[in-house]
């Protein structure tokens, strides 16, 4: 009996769960939640995959599976035009940003402090 996987970390929930192809192109392609962070980790942070597998709580080659399976289902999509849903997932939200390795998403998702202050003053 295999053993059951574990629930793995992300840093936010998605705030867009849908990207419409063209209309009718038949069945849309479903990316789970950590398949969609382990393409933010790896292709938008550019995080090394070690790295990358450390903050989702997971192995290496887990967190490889995943991306692979991200890449081709994004890839599927694209190239058939195919609508692509985020849904489900074993996954838990975590807080993954310190003060020493904040990543992009929350760094634009909470603007810097001093943003917005009158620059001429």
């Amino acid at each position: 009996m295999p053993r059951g996987s574990k629930c793995r970390r992300v840093c936010s929930e998605p705030s867009h769960r849908k990207f419409s192809g063209a209309p009718h192109t038949g069945i849309p392609v479903t990316l789970s939640v950590e398949e969609l962070e382990s393409l933010r980790l790896a292709d938008l942070e550019e995080m090394e995959q070690d790295m990358a597998a450390e903050r989702m709580g997971i192995s290496r080659g887990t967190f490889q599976r995943i991306l692979y399976s991200a890449r081709q289902k994004t890839a599927l999509a694209l190239t058939m035009g195919k609508t692509i849903l985020i849904d489900g997932g074993n996954y838990v939200v975590s807080d993954c940003c310190d003060s020493q390795r904040p990543c992009r998403h929350c760094c634009h998702t909470h603007p810097p402090a001093n943003e917005g202050e009158n620059k001429n003053e």
